[in-house]
């Protein structure tokens, strides 16, 4: 199981080395304790696309998710905030525990990412996950987008 979620992981941090004006995240997170990576894709002016998986190498155990975000410059209201990205959303994921069966539920996500030049944001994240199957957990991520 260790080593399926290893090669996820890693197949998901290259899928996004080929793709033009994307991001790849590298993800802290904590309660759980947690490393992940990630890829971001902009949909629109102030939408954007993000999936990620996280390992909690202490189960082991995996939360894979996908969700929209509304994610702003703030840049567009006040030259002197531009950079500033505030942002909301959410999706599915599902958490793989190590030793019992898969929960699939809502994933909601509410940040800031700060941009300290055009290719290179760092981000503070809150995130809830609401299973279906009645598993609820929420936790702060840090980590930075490298585009």
């Amino acid at each position: 199981m260790m080593r399926k979620g290893l090669l996820l992981l890693a197949l998901l941090a290259l899928s996004g080395l080929g793709l033009a004006q994307r991001a790849v995240s590298f993800r802290l997170s904590l309660p759980p304790a947690g490393l992940g990576v990630g890829l971001e894709a902009p949909l629109e002016r102030n939408l954007a696309f993000r999936g990620y998986g996280d390992l909690f190498p202490s189960g082991p155990s995996f939360l894979l998710a996908g969700e929209v975000l509304f994610k702003p410059d703030l840049g567009q209201v006040d030259r002197d905030l531009k950079g500033i990205r505030p942002y909301f959303g959410g999706g599915l994921g599902g958490f793989i525990p190590g030793s019992a069966g898969a929960d699939l539920g809502l994933h909601i996500s509410l940040g800031v990412e700060v941009l300290l030049d055009p290719r290179t944001g760092v981000f503070v994240d809150g995130e809830y996950f609401s299973g279906f199957g009645g598993r609820r957990s929420s936790r702060t991520v840090i980590g930075v987008n490298l585009r």
